[in-house]
């Protein structure tokens, strides 16, 4: 029996709504960890807001200029408006083309995982309920594993995509499968990667009313609460509490998760302000610190040697067990403060280019480089091959619907 042929979609999306824009998102951010911090809610909080203040403006500030300067440009230049709203249309064979390279990549995905966990023996949900000393650093194939977790996010992105498009809800599987599988293999970074995308995505396609933007506040509250309670697996709630140091005016009757949401934002900025204080830069052209998580480790110490491949990314540590320090302590160690304005303006050039794409695969682009921007607080994705090789996935999964639309306004 031969399967049903599918219709063409046609898709109008809305403009975009500013909430959605790259220097919103990235003011809302970075703006939210400085008043985080301001409140000292931690004894890891150890500098004074000024302090701060100061090195988030190195931050903000190329931002916010290479953001207006390209907008001044365009209104200059009479470019088309990019947020304007669009129609996506998707014909039949581009949707059969789509879900056939969804099927194959799905199969390669599960292929490759089952060896991963036949190499690891196990993954690492198992080995906490049963007590083993390995944690979820042992599971993998190194290399290998992140260009796996990068095309299972791609999966990911291209049906919330196609469920946006035709509202066929057996899309969402393989959404609320990563989601599970994150808790199974005990990270955080993939539920969080695969959220923040998501929820700016289905803001591209479907818009943001009230109504969305209840429903992202109640997906936050439970974003926090399982946050808090992968944590409490990996570590222990008490022994977490001795690492984050709550200082007396912590309300102690707050949910582990809202304690551990608190910490992760905060502490990575108290880093980077300990890195511009305490490391002398390398002033490298070369930007090791920066760029080497681009390449797989096998080939990372190849390229930059032991020293550029130490795998030690978090800068001077405030607490070494809070060992992430921004998006901008790489760029601190190679190029001091003119590295972070550097990195700044490529953040932002990318973002703002991002934006301007238009159809399914360049929303769907967009929406990678847009948690790139939320996350900067936190690591730099931008430069993170587990992440970022989401973009060259997706070009393949979507190729389908980008060539049909380019044949289209040719």
């Amino acid at each position: 029996m031969s399967a049903p042929v599918q219709s063409a979609l046609t898709v109008q999306v809305p403009r975009r709504s500013w909430l959605c824009h790259p220097l919103a998102l990235f003011l809302v951010m970075w703006g939210a960890v400085v008043l985080l911090y301001a409140m000292h809610l931690s004894a890891l909080l150890i500098f004074d807001t000024s302090m701060v203040w100061r090195v988030a403006l190195w931050v903000g500030v190329p931002f916010t200029i290479v953001m207006l300067l390209w907008s001044a440009t365009s209104l200059l230049l009479a470019a088309p408006d990019c947020a304007a709203p669009e129609t996506v249309v998707l014909s039949a064979e581009s949707i059969q083309a789509i879900d056939r390279l969804l099927r194959w990549a799905i199969r390669g995905w599960v292929g490759m995982t089952l060896v991963e966990i036949a190499v690891s023996g196990g993954i690492p949900l198992l080995w906490l309920l049963q007590g083993s000393a390995k944690t979820y650093f042992a599971f993998g194939i190194p290399s290998l594993h992140g260009l796996l977790n990068s095309l299972l996010l791609a999966i990911g992105l291209a049906q919330i995509a196609l469920f946006a498009c035709d509202g066929r809800r057996r899309r969402l599987l393989l959404p609320g499968f990563i989601l599970l599988w994150s808790v199974m293999v005990v990270t955080r970074n993939m539920m969080t990667v695969m959220l923040i995308e998501s929820a700016v995505l289905w803001g591209l396609l479907r818009g943001v009313s009230g109504k969305t933007l209840l429903k992202s506040v109640a997906a936050l509250l439970v974003l926090v609460l399982v946050f808090g309670y992968i944590g409490d697996m990996r570590s222990g709630a008490e022994a977490f509490r001795l690492l984050a140091q709550p200082a007396p005016e912590y309300p102690a009757w707050l949910p582990s998760g809202v304690l551990w949401v608190y910490i992760y934002l905060t502490t990575p900025i108290g880093n980077l302000v300990n890195t511009t204080v305490y490391v002398v830069p390398l002033n490298d052209p070369l930007f090791p610190n920066s760029t080497s998580l681009l390449f797989p480790s096998v080939l990372r110490q190849v390229i930059y040697g032991r020293s550029g491949a130490s795998e030690a990314f978090g800068g001077n540590l405030v607490s070494e067990a809070f060992n992430v320090s921004t998006a901008y302590a790489g760029a601190f160690q190679d190029f001091g403060r003119f590295g972070i304005v550097c990195f700044s303006l490529l953040l932002g050039a990318a973002a703002r280019y991002a934006w301007g794409r238009r159809g399914l695969l360049g929303l769907c682009v967009y929406a990678v480089v847009a948690q790139c921007v939320v996350l900067s607080i936190f690591f730099n994705h931008l430069f993170y091959l587990p992440v970022i090789a989401q973009v060259p996935w997706l070009c393949l999964l979507l190729y389908p619907a980008h060539r049909a639309a380019e044949g289209k306004s040719s």
